[in-house]
């Protein structure tokens, strides 16, 4: 019988020059993977962190599918 694996949904800050601070929920299996796929959007000169995950019941009802991104 094999293990599922456990995803989190992460909250996760892009800080950008000039502009606001932006705040993406993702759905991965640990927070580097989040990270790493904000990275790959991200433009060259942003500053990105996790600030937080997001409960079973909210990830749901924001219908988060895995490494989809949603701003928040």
């Amino acid at each position: 019988m094999t293990k599922r694996v456990k995803h989190t949904a992460y909250l996760i800050a892009v800080h950008q020059r000039r502009e606001g601070v932006r705040v993406y929920a993702i759905l991965a299996p640990s927070a580097a993977v989040a990270m790493a796929q904000v990275y790959a959007l991200a433009a060259d000169d942003v500053r990105v962190e996790v600030v937080g995950s997001l409960g079973r019941d909210l990830a749901r009802r924001l219908d988060l599918k895995l490494g989809e991104i949603c701003l928040i």
